[in-house]
């Protein structure tokens, strides 16, 4: 009987061990080159890999999945993940993940895209009122923009994506498109539109930072700590240099 409780304690130990090494699991956006993307199958860009970097100095075991981003927002509400990037705070966020904020994960630059042949001035939001933009899924695009969509000055026309509201854009069915600058680019070079396809030089939001979260659904007894363990190597990679050397790969204005 000894024996057969011992090896019973011994194997719900060993489990209890398997099943905390198990690497957490992260999530972000499967189309959102060059910050996450796939190549050749694998996870790829720059939040992946300054994450990663991250989690590998803070003495956390990780894995990232890239997921559609409905998906990723569903998995931190429920808690089928550890963790996410990169996630702008608002939409009530707070409510079911804890910001890495300290350090965002990376900043964003928002403008308008036009076709080349449809260009025109955009010096201050009225001038965008006989303009219809397109944008992603009610992406919020700073106060003012927001305060002149509710005023009725422009108007919105929401797609579920980037390449639904681009294909708006080249169909002529919007006049612009709200997007990020850097993401945009990277669409418009694999199709092989940035020479057809340029933005107003008034930017709707600069600077806008994303960062990286923990789910509080999730089944982590250390969260704060391991939060505060990633926060404090991300500050020392936007310090000794690390993140300007992998965002270089992928961004030639670093």
């Amino acid at each position: 009987m000894r024996t057969l409780l011992a090896s019973l304690v011994i194997a719900v130990v060993l489990l209890a061990a398997t099943a905390h090494a198990q690497p957490l699991v992260f999530v972000g956006d499967v189309d959102f080159a060059p910050y996450s993307m796939l190549t050749e199958g694998r996870p790829a860009g720059i939040d992946v890999e300054v994450l990663a970097e991250a989690a590998r100095r803070a003495g956390i075991e990780i894995a990232i999945k890239l997921r559609p981003w409905d998906e990723v927002v569903r998995m931190l509400e429920t808690g089928e993940c550890a963790g996410g990037f990169a996630l702008f705070r608002g939409e009530g966020r707070s409510r079911y993940v804890r910001f890495l904020d300290a350090v965002p994960i990376h900043t964003s630059d928002f403008v308008l895209f036009t076709m080349v042949g449809g260009r025109f001035s955009f010096r201050s939001f009225d001038d965008l009122a006989d303009r219809t933009v397109a944008r992603v899924g009610g992406m919020s695009l700073g106060d003012e923009f927001d305060a002149a969509v509710g005023a009725g000055v422009v108007t919105v026309r929401d797609y579920p994506d980037q390449a639904a509201a681009l294909a708006a854009l080249i169909a002529g069915d919007v006049d612009a498109y709200a997007g990020n600058i850097d993401v945009t680019y990277a669409r418009l070079k694999d199709m092989g539109m940035t020479s057809s396809i340029v933005y107003l030089p008034r930017k709707l939001v600069s600077q806008k930072p994303a960062y990286a979260v923990l789910s509080l659904a999730a089944a982590l007894p250390e969260r704060e700590e391991m939060a505060q363990r990633l926060e404090r190597a991300m500050d020392q990679m936007r310090r000794d240099g690390t993140y300007r050397s992998i965002a270089h790969r992928y961004l030639l204005r670093f």
